[in-house]
């Protein structure tokens, strides 16, 4: 009996696969391009653009004090010289890799799984509100995403047929998912455990030879610098933004991964209910292929959270390269339904609200790009302009001056400064009539209290702003 239950629905589209991927992709890259100039840049983007805008040469160096790899800032700079460097246009690398993401989660979920898991998992993931925001910031999430995808096909594939040219390409891209973002090595850490457990010796072997080339990138690639930092990854010492993980975080992404609170207990259901099913079959590829999925979305939050309690590790943007593979599990959990039309519709009709709910405005933290406009209005000749903190110089100077990036420095920067503490000022205050300050991580800066007391001592504030999201604007004379 459950033989035959299991074995139900296992159809797939097996012509026009290329239409099929191409329609998932032009869906999601329409759906996807809403807005997307709409918000500023904000500060962890302006790094990415920042980077991309070095010298080829230079920019593998910005790992070494950034905490994430460089392939994404490479594509980044050949994107930009292409085209240029403005919200919409550096964005949009973003969403085409996401959409790319989508078509290739269809193929992979059509062609190991059966087609309604194909269809459930692309609506899921064109309605989801968290790939839609990250589809819209210029960091390497979206990469990243993409690359888990191929470099699972890759490695099913080599499951069928271990040709030489498959071997590479999964040696290849795994290297490039480990260039974009460290976290996501738990993709080959997965793949290579359970190489041991459905694989031969033969194909052992085989396989080994993509892991030699990942490591021999690795070394070509990766500076001193860079290997101990993935060593020391997010330490517990780390900076104010990471924290480590708690119950209530880790609720928090599982509600934001599935919807909701209430569609998470249900798809969390559906998924608990495939893991039984699971259970109860015994067929090799069958079990192969849900077990790769469980571990690469449950396993993968799992092991993060833990780790995420010792070190600040466990992040949901770290998480997103999951979420396929969890709607994967959602998708082939519903298969089960005797009439697939009928939890395809229902998956349809729900998807339709939530992209009502979905942030197309997608709202960064900060909102520099108008508080920058209204600096500009405003300042008159007298006047010192204190930037706080210096960190945040790029993202002042892309809105503050054009071309930036190409001259390095403001040319008007004789009467602006750039500080994160009261002793970093190169000019005093009294030299000027009116002195204005702009304050990002106001509450976070250690050296806050000092620097409003000591300016105080010497001029009085008269008025201050907070219009502009992620930035105080005070004015002082």
């Amino acid at each position: 009996m459950y033989n035959s239950f299991l074995s139900f629905n296992k159809t797939k589209f097996t012509n026009r696969l290329e239409v099929c991927f191409l329609i998932v992709f032009c869906v999601n890259f329409i759906f996807k391009i809403i807005d997307l100039g709409y918000s500023s840049f904000w500060y962890d983007e302006i790094i990415s653009v920042q980077s991309a805008s070095l010298d080829f040469g230079h920019i593998k160096h910005v790992s070494e004090w950034d905490k994430n790899p460089p392939f994404y800032y490479y594509c980044l700079s050949v994107w930009i010289k292409l085209l240029n460097d403005s919200e919409f246009t550096v964005r949009l690398l973003s969403v085409i890799f996401s959409s790319l993401a989508a078509g290739t989660l269809f193929l992979l979920a059509n062609n190991y799984f059966n087609k309604t898991t194909a269809v459930i998992s692309s609506l899921l993931f064109l309605s989801s509100n968290i790939l839609f925001y990250y589809s819209h910031e210029a960091r390497a999430y979206s990469l990243v995403l993409l690359l888990a995808l191929i470099s699972t096909y890759l490695y099913f594939s080599f499951k069928e047929n271990s040709t030489l040219k498959t071997i590479l390409l999964l040696g290849l891209i795994n290297f490039l998912l480990i260039y974009t973002h460290y976290i996501a090595g738990l993709v080959l850490f997965f793949q290579t455990l359970l190489i041991f457990f459905f694989f031969d010796k033969k194909w052992i072997l085989k396989y080994l030879i993509s892991v030699f080339l990942v490591l021999g990138l690795t070394i070509l690639r990766f500076t001193k610098k860079q290997l101990f930092l993935i060593i020391d990854f997010n330490s517990s010492g780390s900076v104010f933004w990471l924290k480590k993980a708690d119950f209530n975080y880790f609720k928090e992404c599982l509600s934001e991964f599935l919807f909701n609170d209430y569609m998470a207990v249900i798809f969390l259901f559906v998924i608990l209910s495939v893991i039984i099913l699971l259970i109860i079959k015994k067929e090799g590829d069958f079990k192969f292929h849900i077990i790769y999925a469980l571990l690469l979305s449950v396993g993968s939050i799992m092991i993060l959270y833990f780790l995420g309690k010792i070190t600040p590790i466990f992040l949901d943007r770290y998480l997103i390269f999951t979420l396929p593979f969890l709607f994967i599990l959602i998708g082939f959990g519903l298969s089960f339904i005797k009439n697939p039309s009928i939890s395809i519709t229902l998956i349809a009709l729900f998807c339709m609200v939530c992209s009502f709910k979905i942030n197309y405005k997608t709202d960064k933290g900060m909102d520099y790009r108008n508080a920058v406009k209204f600096i500009k209005s405003i300042k008159q000749k007298g006047d010192l302009i204190i930037v706080k903190t210096k960190d945040v110089k790029p993202l002042f100077g892309y809105y503050y001056e054009a071309d930036f990036f190409k001259k390095k420095e403001l040319s008007s920067n004789e009467t602006i400064l750039f500080c994160s503490a009261w002793a970093d000022l190169s000019q005093s205050p009294t030299d000027y009539r009116r002195v204005i300050v702009i304050d990002s991580f106001e509450e976070l800066n250690p050296n806050e209290y000092e620097f409003q007391k000591k300016l105080s001592e010497v001029k009085k504030m008269y008025y201050k702003t907070n219009e502009y999201k992620g930035v105080k604007i005070s004015f002082y004379k």
